[in-house]
């Protein structure tokens, strides 16, 4: 019987024994750790699986990209795969877990640096270790009055590691990566190297232009497996002045008006009248986000398991609306009374008294708007509202983008609800609306605890990717129990594209395999 929890794929015991020696050697005993305790936390997850193990056999704390240099030369001697992990990015989409079994969880939490804030300009250049609740802490004890464009629940969430796995915000810069600008970057076999115009000695520019000169490499290393980030460039927000930003919630009565919906907030956001991703909420998670908040319903109804829950039901219950449509307008204080004119007479014009308009005065301290309000201009949460909605804890995030068009944002609601209720969940979706797509992300809840629930979560998923994969509509991010699915879907030729780069930037195939469903094995 092995002494390890696990064992890299196809590599004997006596030869891993010698790799962990080698680790400790360069970084210390505490610093290298095989035991059960310390590895816990890296194989606990939210998602459902289907009887695949995937236990890491190790966990690596380096502190320096010097570190990682020689720990990946190390990896290649002795053919010890690394999964990289950032801390916290994967929420909904596997935890830390490894995507095969037996690798060496890298965590780059140690690595907690905010090397640079530009109060001027507004960027920052950081760790990757760093949080979103450090890096808003440390531009408040500075006093920089810049935002930033953070997601949901971000308190403990790696910036670099949201940013690389393209995650989203609320503000008007919430297609993070697009705002990212300059990364350093440890290759497989050791070099560092720097993106963008970070080659430049003493360059003035790497976190103000993007693209340098030649190809544009950056994307290499988001969602995938060719390299590990050291520091990442983004841009920050400017405040805008007292009086420059009013958010607002439309609450709609019937699920079948989204396509009415859409039409006139797609106008407004391509002209940029409301520029920040505007959530549009369905009852489900609404109700949750009240239920989290509050501590408990407004009306008879507390959640606790069971089928779904019917949407006229969750409406009374918690005085939601079938959709409900956070948004903002920023600027100058006379911008803002414009441009929140044209956006109210938009909406009353198209429907009249068949919605409830909901400024902060109409709010009236509702703890609901308070945490949509602090997410639009890029507060960082703690808690993910929708984590107490059902027991067990178990949860995963399904996300398909659409083409932000009425028609199609609907058949999309009917074909996930149908598959989510007929398995016995609540169809709980938030749609963001970027530049000319809509991510549609549903949150599928269960008890992580219960075998049987779990096969049917896992089973619902499944369908889920399949039927949305048959419709056209892309999957744009998912755990790690269902990449090598979505990766096929999007066809042999991206796969050989993927599978080359990998071969000659990783031969060795040690940089997180499987990760995307892109690996040499």
């Amino acid at each position: 019987m092995s002494s390890f929890i696990a064992l890299p794929q196809g590599l004997k015991e006596e030869t891993f024994a010698r790799a962990i020696r080698e680790y400790r050697s360069l970084l210390g005993e505490n610093k290298v750790r095989t035991d059960q305790a310390s590895l816990q936390p890296y194989m606990r997850t939210t998602i459902a699986e289907n009887g695949t193990s995937r236990k890491p056999s190790a966990v690596i704390y380096p502190s320096a990209p010097d570190d990682i240099q020689r720990i990946v030369k190390i990896a290649n001697k002795f053919k010890t795969p690394l999964w990289t992990y950032y801390g916290g990015e994967n929420e909904g989409y596997g935890g830390a877990t490894p995507a095969t079994n037996g690798q060496i969880v890298l965590d780059l939490k140690n690595m907690k640096k905010v090397i640079e804030v530009d109060k001027e300009l507004g960027y920052c250049l950081v760790e990757p270790g760093v949080t979103y609740g450090e890096l808003q802490q440390y531009l408040k004890n500075n006093k920089i009055d810049l935002w930033l464009d953070a997601p949901a629940s971000a308190a403990g969430m790696s910036v670099v590691g949201n940013i690389l796995e393209r995650g989203a915000g609320y503000t008007p810069y919430s297609e993070d990566f697009l705002f990212s600008c300059g990364m350093e970057v440890v290759l497989a076999d050791g070099n560092l190297f720097r993106t963008g115009m970070g080659g430049i000695p003493k360059s003035t520019s790497w976190q103000v232009f993007k693209w340098g000169f030649g190809p544009y490499v950056d994307g290499l290393f988001s969602q995938g497996n060719n390299g590990i980030v050291t520091k990442l460039g983004t841009w920050l927000m400017g405040a805008p002045p007292p009086g420059g930003y009013m958010p607002f919630c439309i609450k709609f009565p019937k699920v079948e008006m989204i396509s009415e919906i859409i039409k006139p907030l797609m106008f407004l956001r391509e002209t940029q009248i409301v520029p920040n991703a505007a959530a549009l909420v369905n009852a489900g998670w609404e109700a949750a986000t009240v239920f989290s908040t509050n501590g408990k319903s407004n009306g008879s109804f507390v959640r606790n398991g069971g089928g779904p829950v019917p949407t006229k039901k969750l409406m009374d219950s918690y005085k939601v609306g079938a959709w409900n449509l956070y948004g903002a307008v920023y600027g100058s204080p006379e911008q803002v009374a414009l441009n929140w004119m044209y956006v109210s007479g938009t909406f009353k014009q198209a429907f009249g008294n068949k919605i409830q308009i909901i400024t902060e005065k109409e709010a009236k301290g509702d703890p609901v708007f308070k945490y949509r309000k602090q997410l639009m201009m890029g507060g960082v949460t703690q808690q993910n509202p929708l984590d107490k909605w059902r027991a067990g804890g178990g949860s995963m995030l399904f996300c398909p983008t659409a083409a932000a068009r009425p028609a199609e944002c609907a058949q999309q609601v009917k074909v996930a609800t149908e598959i989510i209720n007929r398995h016995g969940f609540d169809y709980l979706s938030e749609f963001s609306f970027f530049w000319r797509d809509a991510r549609h992300v549903m949150d599928l809840r269960f008890n992580n605890a219960d075998p049987a629930e779990s096969k049917r979560a896992y089973k619902c998923y499944d369908e889920l990717v399949g039927s949305f994969i048959k419709h056209g509509w892309a999957i744009n991010r998912t755990n790690t129990a269902f990449m090598n699915k979505v990766s096929d879907s999007y066809g042999p030729a991206i796969a050989r594209l993927n599978r080359t780069i990998k071969k000659a930037l990783d031969p060795n195939n040690i940089l997180a395999p499987g990760k995307s469903g892109i690996t040499l094995g």
